[in-house]
């Protein structure tokens, strides 16, 4: 993902929390479509993303 990408798929999440951990990766908290709240972590923003959007 480029950062555009990145920013578009931030501003289309209502609820949303974005995490870095120092020295670590990225947290995602944030409510799917269909309601729930979902989370995913990796080393990179990009990743987080990915793997929230599979989960």
């Amino acid at each position: 993902m480029d950062a555009k990408e990145i920013a578009e798929w931030l501003e289309d999440r209502g609820e949303l929390m974005v995490m870095k951990k120092d020295g670590e990766g990225f947290v995602i908290a944030a409510r799917s479509p269909d309601g729930m709240w979902k989370t995913a972590e990796a080393d990179t923003l990009a990743r987080a993303i990915t793997l929230w959007e599979e989960v």
